[in-house]
């Protein structure tokens, strides 16, 4: 359940964690040691370039081929500075070719509360009101249920992050001018490990993305591909996973709209309800609503 309402309520940041989280990829040669030691300076920079974007939208793509095969497709924007706000909206979700509806939701996040539209939880929401309402410090302070510590993830785990993490790999190559959603970009394709990754991060944020890895996965090896614009900053980036490895997915996310403004507004008060979080952490299944 938790990790489950970490998808509605976190949008596509934190969904791109996925693409840390399980897909390892296969290395690349690198043509020359020129090409190499250009590529990853532009990676540098595209690192810092994205560090000082406040604001962004993210469209996040996750498939899975293996199990049955799966998809999540999630949209969202999000501002970082000087406080985060962001509404996600998580539209598609299926498993083995049929589509969970109830797994769908939307999530708005503005002054230190959570509004949260998911239809697995609406048993838990007083007045069977649609919107569920948060208060992420209070929530934070009841044991089991980390609300908090969520979305301070949101907060860490943002393209700069990501593109820092990068960083650490040692095969980085340009591949190529291409156009994504009618900009032009530069093609980047490498691998890092676990290990180089998290040591690119600082202390506090290497210890919360470490916690998405599993036991013993420092030597293993992400993929990447990554898309520049002019400004350096991420238009696409995908990982896949490596089915010798048992990992069968692909993560796409594509960004746009860096330092734009947006606003973002509470759902209307008579649609919201309060979260019965003694009952959602001690209840069974969802049961019907009639």
């Amino acid at each position: 359940m938790k990790r489950r309402f970490v998808v509605a309520a976190g949008g596509t940041a934190m969904g791109s964690v996925l693409l840390l989280s399980g897909c390892g990829g296969s290395g690349a040669e690198v043509a020359t040691d020129t090409m190499k030691l250009t590529a990853a300076e532009a990676l540098a920079k595209t690192s810092q370039r994205t560090g000082q974007a406040d604001t962004f939208k993210a469209d996040l793509t996750v498939t899975e081929t293996g199990n049955g095969g799966g998809r999540i497709h999630a949209t969202g924007q999000f501002r970082l500075k000087p406080t985060l706000t962001f509404s996600a909206r998580l539209d598609e979700v299926s498993r083995g070719g049929q589509a969970v509806p109830a797994a769908k939701g939307q999530a708005v996040y503005t002054g230190d509360v959570l509004y949260a539209k998911v239809p697995q939880l609406a048993q838990f929401v007083s007045g069977g009101k649609p919107w569920v309402k948060v208060d992420v410090n209070k929530a934070g302070q009841m044991a089991g249920f980390d609300i908090k510590g969520l979305v301070d993830q949101v907060r860490k785990v943002n393209p700069a992050e990501q593109t820092k993490m990068f960083t650490g790999s040692k095969d980085v190559r340009r591949v190529g001018e291409e156009t994504v959603d009618g900009v032009k970009t530069t093609h980047y394709a490498g691998t890092v490990t676990v290990r180089d990754a998290l040591d690119k991060l600082d202390a506090r944020t290497r210890a919360e993305v470490r916690g998405w890895f599993p036991q013993g996965a420092d030597d293993e090896k992400i993929g990447f591909d990554l898309w520049t614009d002019g400004d350096q900053l991420p238009r696409k980036l995908v990982t896949k996973g490596d089915p010798a490895r048992g990992q069968s997915g692909t993560v796409t996310v594509l960004y746009s709209d860096y330092g734009k403004s947006f606003s973002v507004n509470p759902p209307p008060a008579d649609q919201v309800g309060e979260l019965s979080l003694g009952a959602f952490l001690n209840g069974g299944a969802p049961k019907p609503r009639n």
